[in-house]
């Protein structure tokens, strides 16, 4: 391992820490409790892993190609802002343009813009406990309906919460000083809950050096026991990740960009990502989707130092023996994370017709003697351009 590795790695595991702090302070926080919540909004129902920060060990077994393997693809930014993308930086319309989905009316932004103009016809929803800066759902039966809202505010899905949770053609915006993750599933598994964000654009306010705002730095959203997750045409920035989910979990016609790190001094302080099934058993699928979290999508340019940070854009390991089954990645493009694809744990992985842009190290990293990945298949997945333009080189299956 080299050096430079080595220092990524144990960066990672240190800012893993710390989030771990972040979630405990606001387990301790006097207003705005969930009675029925019990241990709090950070804490795993059931035994449930997907809750908890990962443990430092997360990313102990990524190995970086040696010193003198270049990345697979240049990304020959330029300085200047970039004019429209190529007519074929869709893949032929299997993936999303950029700021072409999300909620109604949310026009193209910064990862710096301070905040996002309300769009007419939402209403503004302010957090129910102005500490932790949380919208608090602590008892939901049957179905909720969440419409046209603008939550300056992260969302807190509480213990007591079950039946079908639908947030369309929303803004979830969670302001400096947010104590936890964009939406925060913490459903026991009494019962099941359904979750799908169908037009939304999740996007937490940025802050400065050295400041706090937690959802900039941790997946936006996550699973849970007995969740069944959907995200469809969701616009993910500023956050550190789409999502941390393991389990009954589909993402369409969705975007991921402009992962957060300018309030880091040291990118490698960070351990962000793409869709990290962490010990999940699986379903999931991923489809029609565009992830690209290291790329700065106002300028078309990548983010300086994004590889430190982002570990792979899609990332597997186990927990405790846990075993993956139904994944699924199709018709996507895969690009800016400092692998592509890292599967460390996945029985019969499929991945086919998918787009795989720049990346630090490799495309699709290959699995030591401690990983178990195998693939059912993998077919059809090429090397892309930093816009998405496909190109006719093939990407190797791991070994």
């Amino acid at each position: 391992m080299t050096a430079g590795r080595r220092k990524l790695l144990l960066g990672a595991a240190l800012a893993l820490l710390v989030g771990a702090a972040v979630v405990i302070v606001a387990l301790i926080r006097g207003n705005g409790a969930d009675p029925a919540a019990g241990p709090g909004p950070g804490a795993a129902p059931g035994g449930a892993t997907s809750l908890v920060t990962p443990p430092p060990e997360i990313a102990s077994n990524l190995p970086a190609p040696p010193a003198s393997t270049p990345a697979k693809e240049p990304t020959a930014a330029t300085s200047a802002a970039r004019k429209a993308l190529p007519v074929n930086a869709t893949g032929g319309g299997r993936y999303p343009a950029r700021f072409s989905v999300g909620a109604p009316g949310v026009k193209p932004y910064k990862q710096s813009d301070r905040s996002l103009p309300v769009p007419k016809g939402y209403q503004v929803v302010e957090p129910s406990n102005e500490q932790s800066k949380e919208w608090d759902l602590y008892d939901c039966k049957g179905t909720v309906n969440l419409d046209r809202k603008y939550f300056k505010a992260f969302i807190y899905i509480g213990t007591s919460c079950h039946g079908t949770v639908n947030i369309t053609n929303s803004v979830i915006a969670p302001p400096p000083g947010s104590q936890n993750r964009a939406v925060l599933v913490n459903s026991d598994a009494s019962a099941p809950l359904r979750l799908d964000l169908t037009n939304v654009t999740i996007r937490p306010e940025p802050v400065g050096l050295g400041e706090k705002n937690a959802p900039l730095n941790d997946h936006a959203v996550n699973d849970c026991q007995t969740c069944t997750i959907s995200l469809n045409r969701v616009d993910v920035a500023n956050t550190g990740g789409m999502c941390l989910c393991g389990a009954r979990t589909t993402i369409r016609n969705s975007w991921l960009h402009d992962n957060y790190i300018a309030n880091l001094s040291d990118p490698g302080q960070a351990h962000t990502g793409g869709v990290f099934p962490y010990g999940g058993s699986g379903p999931v699928t991923i489809e029609n989707s565009r992830l690209e979290p290291g790329i700065d999508a106002h300028t078309g340019e990548e983010v300086e130092n994004y590889w430190k940070a982002i570990t792979a854009v899609l990332f597997t390991q186990s927990v405790d023996g846990s075993v993956l089954r139904g994944y699924s990645v199709r018709n996507s493009f895969i690009s800016l994370g400092a692998y592509g694809l890292y599967a460390q744990t996945g029985a019969d992985l499929r991945v086919t017709d998918n787009v795989f842009g720049p990346t630090h190290w490799d495309a699709a990293g290959g699995c030591d003697s401690n990983c178990s990945a195998t693939y059912g298949e993998w077919s059809n997945n090429v090397v892309g351009t930093i816009d998405g333009v496909p190109t006719k080189k093939q990407v190797p299956q791991p070994k």
